[in-house]
């Protein structure tokens, strides 16, 4: 194409909008696939706010870190 400019169709991606439910903390349950894993647990998630990390508490206070993109 004689007229097309380089980088014109290059994909442009918005940045991730999260919820400031998900930022401040929600109740969720939270279960393994495996069977014999044990009953569901109430935990709370967070979402930090670039969508990038997910922290939640429940069970014995237990901490975790899950590094995932939210899409």
């Amino acid at each position: 194409m004689a007229g097309a400019k380089p980088g014109v169709h290059a994909l442009q991606l918005k940045p991730v909008s999260v919820h400031d439910i998900l930022k401040r903390g929600s109740k969720f349950i939270k279960w393994d696939e495996e069977p014999n894993s044990g009953h569901p647990t109430l935990i709370t998630l967070k979402v930090d706010p670039d969508g990038f990390f997910l922290y939640w508490t429940g069970g014995a206070n237990m901490v975790s870190l899950k590094q995932d993109y939210l899409v």
